[in-house]
């Protein structure tokens, strides 16, 4: 039995139930933590752009996967 928690729109993927949302408003905040820590304790230009690309592109790789594997 697949259990759908995201339904396709476009390139997007929307989360059907509250709970999911609830998931996906965790998973924003995170990524704009780690963009404040990021920033706040960055040393030069170069550093701040390797970690502010590191972080969220793997969240948003793991995100990506689950919305796929969950979607209808």
């Amino acid at each position: 039995m697949k259990k759908t928690w995201f339904s396709k729109a476009g390139w997007l993927y929307r989360p059907v139930y509250i709970i999911r949302t609830s998931i996906a408003i965790v998973v924003i905040i995170y990524v704009v933590f780690v963009y404040l820590a990021v920033f706040r304790n960055g040393h030069s230009v170069s550093d701040d752009l390797y970690q502010s690309f590191v972080y969220p592109s793997c969240t948003g790789f793991w995100w990506k996967w689950i919305t796929v594997k969950t979607s209808e």
